[in-house]
């Protein structure tokens, strides 16, 4: 982090190959930048805003912040397992796209028209959660957790073991493809003959 510790605000900055693992970031702004291929795993991220950056092959795993604002922010084909998203201030913006976002918690955050495509989101937190019009297509949710979610509208094509109990989420007009629609019967008692 050496050449960026005076630093306070980075505007059209490319960061490649930078290690700020174990880091604490604090009061910094960084807008319309690109990370590339950098390791931000365990920082702390304090009072900080990221706004219009791309995370491109990045280890952000276990990051933690407070009072940091994400705001049309990408990431693509990056590791963010473990991240309380539920901590980032609202509107939360951000896109994940071929990322790992395993063991994320985005527990009551706004993320209308969220975009979630080919992740691996296996016990991720999406509890009280506004996904209406998200697209989770091609996403795999293994053991992630719906509960109180407005779904409405939601993709859901291609999307792989999720369990979404149809009772107490709305998933009114939400698309799903099959086989995996048939887990939405599972709640409802429902059986299923060949």
């Amino acid at each position: 982090m050496a050449d960026y510790d005076q630093e306070i605000s980075h505007e059209h900055k490319k960061f490649e190959n930078i290690t700020w693992e174990g880091k604490t970031l604090s009061g910094r702004e960084f807008y319309d930048c690109h990370f590339y291929k950098c390791s931000l795993k365990e920082c702390i991220i304090i009072e900080c805003t990221f706004e219009k950056c791309t995370f491109e092959e990045c280890d952000l795993s276990l990051i933690q912040f407070k009072q940091t604002a994400f705001s049309r922010v990408t990431l693509q084909y990056t590791k963010a397992i473990g991240i309380a998203w539920h901590n980032a201030r609202s509107p939360l913006t951000v896109e994940f796209h071929h990322s790992r976002i395993s063991y994320c918690s985005f527990s009551g955050q706004n993320l209308k028209k969220g975009v979630f495509l080919h992740c691996q989101a296996d016990e991720a937190d999406f509890s009280g959660c506004n996904l209406s019009q998200a697209d989770f297509r091609g996403t795999d949710l293994a053991g992630a957790r719906f509960s109180e979610t407005d779904l409405t509208q939601a993709n859901f094509t291609g999307a792989q073991r999720y369990a979404i109990d149809v009772q107490s989420n709305k998933i009114r007009k939400a698309k799903f493809s099959l086989p995996d629609a048939l887990a939405l019967l599972d709640g409802l008692g429902v059986e299923i003959v060949e």
